[in-house]
């Protein structure tokens, strides 16, 4: 049975989910609890247990939404809808605490450490810390596309805004960490942009 599940579409899952069968929820849940957990990793920072409550707090809105969701949209436009909202909620509630320390944001590294120095376990903390540190409307695009590979063209459906708009908050969020983490931009990389 769970393999004839795993065959199904994201609408005949949600359709058999909104019947009460627990293991097309599942699925919905397996094929994409990933992708939200790396939209929203940007929301939670370093803080992981932060993180797996973020995801867990999502999947309990959308059983709670599905008796009234209405595929007007594709399903995982509704779901990053949920996710966006949720790690929205998230940074606003926890305010005070800032998920990066303000000194990353004026140092970053030394300009002269070398990136390519620098273990991928401790750059890609620095990464999450400084994307978290974005502007929302910055840090959703980033979170969307780098965390869950949507397309612009989703991206912008998601938030609302046209394609191009995603594009140019995508531009200005790589513009922003470039500079945070010190990274040189020579003109052949600019006129490439």
């Amino acid at each position: 049975m769970r393999n004839e599940i795993a065959r199904l579409n994201d609408d005949e899952l949600v359709r058999l989910a909104r019947e009460g069968n627990r293991t097309a929820f599942g699925e919905i849940y397996d094929r994409h609890a990933p992708g939200v957990a790396r939209a929203l990793a940007s929301f939670a920072g370093e803080d992981r247990d932060a993180l797996d409550d973020l995801v867990q707090e999502v999947f309990f809105k959308v059983i709670e939404g599905l008796p009234s969701y209405t595929p007007r949209r594709p399903f995982p436009h509704w779901l990053y809808t949920i996710a966006l909202n949720t790690g929205r909620n998230h940074v606003r509630d926890n305010a005070r605490e800032l998920p990066v320390d303000p000194s990353d944001l004026e140092s970053a590294h030394a300009r002269d450490t070398c990136l390519t120095d620098l273990p991928e376990e401790i750059l890609g903390a620095r990464l999450v810390r400084l994307v978290a540190a974005l502007p929302g409307h910055l840090r959703e695009v980033v979170s969307l596309r780098i965390g869950s590979g949507l397309p612009y063209g989703e991206i912008g459906e998601i938030l609302g805004v046209p394609e191009g708009t995603a594009r140019s908050r995508m531009h200005s969020a790589v513009v922003d960490l470039r500079a945070s983490l010190g990274v040189v931009v020579s003109e052949q990389d600019k006129e490439s942009q």
